[in-house]
């Protein structure tokens, strides 16, 4: 009984990615083997770098198998999905709380006025608040 082929990752990663046809990438060429697609994107700046990002964890990380790619991307997924979180958790959060350090007044000073005006001064005490 004949084996199954190995897959072709390059390829399947190839195809399946995202605007793969505006890639420097010719997938007839480049795309035979992972060591192939490997030397591509790490030798010639291609213009992607999650691309890039994915074919090196896959080769290194991922052992060039296709147990080992599913692997390591799933764990970059939950990376990236860790980090979206933190910023959306930010996402709202557009000012910062200041206190003067000689009466305690406090204000809240939104981002875009600290980069207009700089740090807030207090109005009793004309001193430069601090963040508590």
């Amino acid at each position: 009984m004949a084996q199954d082929p190995k897959p072709n990752l390059a390829r399947i990663i190839y195809d399946a990615y995202p605007h793969a046809d505006l890639l420097p990438v010719d997938p007839d060429k480049d795309c035979r083997s992972l060591q192939n697609l490997l030397k591509k994107v790490t030798a010639d700046d291609i213009g992607d770098g999650l691309f890039r990002f994915l074919i090196v964890e896959i080769v290194e990380g991922g052992e060039s198998t296709l147990d080992g790619a599913i692997r390591v991307l799933e764990q970059a997924k939950k990376d990236v999905d860790a980090v979206l979180q933190a910023l959306r958790r930010n996402e709202h959060q557009t000012t910062e709380k200041w206190k003067c350090p000689d009466c305690g007044q406090s204000v809240n000073c939104s981002y875009n006025n600290l980069a207009e005006a700089g740090i807030p001064y207090c109005a009793d005490c004309d001193m430069e608040m601090e963040r508590p």
